[in-house]
């Protein structure tokens, strides 16, 4: 007979232990299980990840496709929006692209994870048993946008600002390491570099003003001298300025709009944990808001100065920024961890357990059901993506793909997924974004008139079309049949399929058709003759 006593001790002993939560075992434990969701899937189920890969694919490709180079080129230049454009050309040379940006997202996620943990402890001294509360905010709404660059800049920038606040007394070095570490981050999204130097300001600025009042200084010399030391201390962190006036000088797309859109702003807030089950994830955030004043805000210094002045941008910021949209959402998540990771320790040891085992529980139950839902994500993809398998490399595709209004809260995460045959097929598709000033990448194929690029691929129900959005019935009517190979129709019921003389289907699934475009009824040279002459 086995015996589990010896283990049934060891689990006792563990959480009876006291402050069992700083134990480096369990914390590299809940580090590593942060990225769980994404082991499954084949590829990460976030909503832009496949265009970014179609991006990708140009860039590495380009040069040795006969194809590609058509459509796209692929110009390197300054712009502060290069993280994972950057840190994927190592990891495709060592696991392929499709691996390696897996890979790749898993390492942000684990840095994140890292980052959070860093800060916890720099901020407190050691690790306060509510500090898994803020894990699960990895996952966040702007997280399975897909923003991948700014989220691996938020990464870098959450580490950042722990080894600024480590750092403190040590200002000299600090000064030197954030030279290069302001530049990195800036290169990787200048958002994450805008909100290191708020956090670092803020966390300063705090510290000094605690200081100069310790020393009876009257209230406003207080804040004038910490302003202007605080102020000082951000040197090292200003080089990026000058890369952001040659970034800016440049050709570049309109850049700021929408301020003050407090309808979006209080839902993105509570839209900060939206994922699958609305329900849930209302619950969920029910739960950190409920620590949060279990706690009474009483969050230690700096992390109340520094949460007021997030929120502070927040409120302040337009919906787009320097170009690229949902400036203002992506901070939600971090806020919401920041004010977390913030709390002060209860005092009462018992109190302090309860605390830490919520944190675990509600870590390993959102865990759970992110790693549930990625994992129904992927298996919609696959079933889509089996199409790319009947389409001739080199091809020309026109997709369209049912899109959920932004609201709601059950998304499919395919409105770029049509890229993948980029990817895999170095087709065409019309599903990447081009925005001068933000990527290095252009498309140049006249031919497909206005259904040359996203959101031409997106079919929005009634309710939310807006001015110019796709409609199936005028894109079946309009597109140029001789400018494309394929039309690719994804997550849309068979009832809505068309029956055109002209489209030959070679492929379908469920709520997915692929229709090879007959081009006997127009002058557009077949296929095959096309990839000849390439």
């Amino acid at each position: 007979m086995f015996s589990f006593r010896p283990a049934s001790r060891f689990s006792r002993s563990f959480f009876k232990n006291s402050n069992w939560w700083q134990n480096p075992f369990y914390i590299l434990a809940l580090i590593l299980l942060s990225a769980v969701p994404l082991f499954w899937p084949e590829l990460p189920p976030l909503t832009d990840a496949p265009g970014h890969l179609g991006r990708y694919r140009v860039e590495l490709g380009i040069h040795q496709s006969p194809w590609l180079h058509q459509w796209y080129s692929f110009d390197w230049h300054l712009v502060g929006n290069l993280g994972f454009d950057l840190f994927i050309i190592p990891l495709a040379h060592l696991f392929g692209l499709e691996l390696g940006l897996k890979i790749g997202v898993i390492i942000m996620v684990l840095i994140t994870a890292t980052g959070m943990f860093a800060i916890a402890k720099a901020v407190h001294g050691k690790i306060p048993p509510t500090a898994a509360f803020a894990l699960p905010f990895i996952y966040g709404f702007p997280f399975q946008f897909g923003f991948l660059n700014y989220c691996l800049s938020m990464a870098l920038a959450l580490n950042a600002f722990a080894l600024w606040i480590t750092l403190k007394k040590n200002p000299y070095i600090r000064a030197l390491l954030f030279v290069p570490v302001g530049i990195i981050i800036w290169l990787c999204h200048s958002y994450g570099w805008g909100v290191l130097g708020l956090l670092c300001f803020s966390s300063d600025f705090s510290a000094n003003y605690h200081h100069a009042r310790q020393t009876n200084k009257p209230i406003l010399s207080a804040l004038l001298t910490s302003g202007y030391q605080s102020g000082l201390a951000m040197l090292p962190l200003l080089p990026p300025v000058l890369l952001m006036i040659l970034w800016r000088s440049g050709h570049v797309s309109d850049g700021n709009g929408d301020w003050f859109r407090f309808d979006l702003k209080i839902e993105w807030v509570i839209s900060v944990l939206r994922d699958r089950w609305q329900n849930f994830d209302m619950a969920s955030l029910g739960i950190a808001v409920f620590i949060l004043l279990l706690g009474r805000f009483r969050l230690a210094r700096p992390m109340g100065l520094v949460c007021f002045v997030l929120s502070l941008a927040y409120i302040c910021l337009p919906r787009i920024l320097l170009s690229a949209a949902f400036a203002d959402m992506r901070l939600v998540p971090y806020l919401f961890a920041l004010a977390l990771l913030g709390l002060k320790p209860p005092k009462n040891q018992n109190f302090a357990r309860i605390a830490a085992i919520a944190a675990c529980l509600f870590f390993v139950v959102r865990t759970s059901a992110t790693t549930a839902s990625f994992w129904l994500y992927n298996q919609a993809f696959q079933k889509q993506l089996k199409a790319i398998d009947s389409m001739t490399p080199g091809s020309r595709v026109l997709a369209m793909v049912s899109t959920p209004c932004l609201m709601t809260w059950v998304s499919n995460h395919m409105s770029h997924l049509p890229a993948m045959a980029t990817v895999r097929k170095d087709a065409f598709t019309n599903s990447e974004w081009a925005i001068a000033g933000q990527q290095l990448l252009t498309i140049h194929f006249p031919e497909a008139k206005r259904f040359i690029h996203d959101p031409s691929q997106s079919l929005y129900p009634h309710q939310c079309r807006f001015r110019g959005s796709a409609d199936l019935d005028k894109t079946l009517e309009y597109f140029p049949r001789s400018a494309f190979d394929y039309f690719w129709l994804m997550d849309i019921p068979p009832s809505l399929w068309p029956h055109e003389d002209d489209l030959i289907p070679v492929w379908s699934g469920k709520n997915g058709i692929l229709y090879k475009i007959d081009h006997r009824f127009n002058d557009t040279p077949p296929l095959q003759d096309k990839a000849k002459a390439s």
